[in-house]
């Protein structure tokens, strides 16, 4: 008898340890699922940005400076980080000693209309904490990320150069086309400068307007009532 209330207790405590074990498992596997989806886009977008030359000459300035982006999706929650290396993207999920150059805040919906359709209303909806010009680079080097761009682009990464002469030519030739690019940006951002100063002195220009019409309105408020006072007392 007391052999059979044993065999039963350990059974209970077997079915009471399984559901526990279960939830576990589960809970583990949207972790598994996101190292691995993080490992292929490192892969991915490594192998673009080392093979597609002009990808990699616009992005020089951020691989010089090993500029790290964290990007933080809070629908659902997960964050990491990345960073551009000589040897091309590092995604990562600590953020170690690294400096974060550039915040990137949005939705895993909006991410994946950017990163598959090119949507530019997703694109706008992110929030975006950084230097300006960070942001704009940033907003230029998106599209040769998207699907679109890669599936029109994938046959120039396998075509090897013939020599580094050709890939010298090419860098001189679009290099100029970078400067262009980097000029119209300061210009553009120099324009927003002025836009602000002037929004801000047609502002101050109002406020005079308004506290001038004030006092011609209490001046004029004065003397007829003045003149009325003259009138009645006289």
């Amino acid at each position: 008898m007391l052999k059979f209330v044993a065999f039963i207790y350990i059974v209970s405590l077997g079915r009471d340890n399984k559901p526990m074990s279960q939830t576990q498992q589960r809970n583990k596997h949207p972790h598994l699922l996101l190292n691995i989806m993080i490992i292929v886009l490192e892969t991915f977008f490594s192998f673009i940005l080392t093979h597609d030359v002009a990808l990699r000459v616009q992005a020089k300035n951020l691989i010089d400076q090993k500029t790290t982006f964290h990007i933080n999706s809070y629908i659902p929650f997960f964050d990491f980080y990345i960073q551009f290396t000589e040897k091309g993207l590092l995604f990562d999920f600590d953020r170690l000693d690294r400096h974060i150059d550039l915040e990137i805040n949005s939705t895993l919906i909006d991410l994946v209309k950017i990163f598959v359709f090119n949507n530019q209303t997703s694109l706008n909806n992110m929030r975006l904490v950084g230097d300006a010009a960070l942001i704009e680079e940033f907003k230029d080097l998106i599209p040769h990320f998207t699907l679109t761009s890669i599936l029109s682009n994938w046959k120039q990464w396998f075509n090897a150069w013939d020599d580094e002469d050709d890939a010298r030519a090419s860098q001189q030739r679009i290099a100029p086309l970078l400067e262009k690019i980097e000029m119209q940006r300061s210009e553009i951002n120099t324009l927003r400068i002025e836009v602000k100063q002037y929004q801000n002195r047609i502002h101050l220009l109002h406020k005079r307007q308004r506290i001038t019409n004030i006092c011609f309105a209490l001046c004029g408020f004065i003397f007829i009532a003045y003149f009325v006072y003259t009138i009645f007392a006289s």
